[in-house]
C-alpha cells in the first residue's frame, strides 16, 4: 500500500492509498503506519492527526491474498503489529482522528478504533468479519469496542458479522458524527485543526484522563484528575491561551 503523509496547519494527514485492495493491509503496511504514528509523537509540527482511505474503503482490514501465503511466524508478526500499532495509538499525546469513508472492517475497524475520534461518511460500513474467516479481533479491539458500545453490540457485531451503517453506527455510539461524504475530509480537518490550536498539555492530559478511568476505580480518577489539570495550569501555553481569553472577555 502507498500511505501518504502531509501536514498541514500542525495536522498529520495520512491517507491510506490502496483503493484497487480496498486499502487492505499487509506486513509492511503495518510497519510502515507504525513508524509514522511513531514519529509524529516527537514531531514538534504535529499537533493532531487524521487518517483516512482512498476510494471505496477506510479500510477492509488484512490483505487476505498475503495471508494465503503467510507461514505461522508471519501471521504472528503481523498480529503483534496491530497489538503494536494499539499502543503506539494510547501513547500519542496528540488527538487522533478516523475519517471513515465506506467499508472500514476487520484490521481496519480495528484502526478506526485506535483513534480517538471518529467521524463517518453516510456511506460507511462498519463491520468485523473475523468470526466467518475462523478468527479472532486484535488492535486492541475486544477492550476499545466493548467501552464504545457495551458487551451486548460488541459481541454482536463480532459474532454474526453484521456491518453497520453510518446512522446506526452513530446510534450505538461507534462513531461520534456522521456527515455527507462529501464533507467528511473537511470537517476531519477543520476539526483537527481546531484541536491543535488548543494547548498541547490539556489535550495530552484530557487523552490521558479519559484512557486511565476506563479501568480505574472512581477514587483513583479523582486523583488523576486533580494531578493533570495542575499540570495544565503550570503549563505556559495554558497560561497564555487563559489570559488571552479573560482579554477577550475584558474588551465584550
Amino acid at each position: 500500500m502507498t500511505i501518504q503523509t502531509d501536514i498541514h496547519n500542525a495536522v498529520l494527514r495520512i491517507t491510506l492509498n490502496r483503493p484497487e485492495a480496498l486499502n487492505a493491509f499487509d506486513i509492511p503496511d503495518l510497519q510502515k503506519l507504525a513508524g509514522i504514528l511513531t514519529d509524529a509523537k516527537s514531531n514538534p509540527e504535529v499537533r493532531a492527526v487524521t487518517i483516512t482511505g482512498t476510494g471505496r474503503a477506510f479500510s477492509a482490514g488484512a490483505d487476505i491474498k498475503a495471508m494465503e501465503q503467510m507461514s505461522e511466524e508471519d501471521f504472528a508478526r503481523a498480529a503483534s503489529l496491530y497489538q503494536e500499532l494499539a499502543r503506539i495509538s494510547q501513547d500519542l499525546d496528540k488527538p487522533m482522528i478516523a475519517a471513515i469513508n465506506g467499508f472500514a472492517l476487520g484490521g481496519g475497524l480495528e484502526i478506526a478504533l485506535m483513534c480517538d475520534l471518529r467521524i463517518a461518511g453516510k456511506a460507511a460500513k462498519l463491520g468485523l468479519p473475523d468470526a466467518y474467516m475462523g478468527f479472532s479481533p486484535t488492535g486492541g479491539l475486544t477492550w476499545l469496542l466493548t467501552r464504545m458500545v457495551g458487551l451486548s453490540v460488541a459481541m454482536d457485531m463480532a459474532l454474526t458479522t453484521d456491518m453497520l451503517d453510518a446512522g446506526e453506527s452513530l446510534r450505538v455510539g461507534l462513531v461520534s458524527r456522521v456527515v455527507e461524504d462529501g464533507d467528511l475530509l473537511p470537517t476531519a480537518q477543520e476539526l483537527a485543526e481546531r484541536m491543535a490550536s488548543f494547548p498541547k498539555t490539556g489535550l495530552r492530559n484530557i487523552k490521558r484522563s479519559f484512557l486511565a478511568a476506563a479501568d480505574a476505580d472512581f477514587s483513583t480518577v479523582l486523583t488523576l484528575e486533580e494531578a493533570y489539570d495542575s499540570d495544565c495550569f503550570r503549563s505556559e501555553e495554558t497560561q497564555a491561551a487563559l489570559k488571552a481569553f479573560i482579554d477577550s472577555r475584558k474588551r465584550k
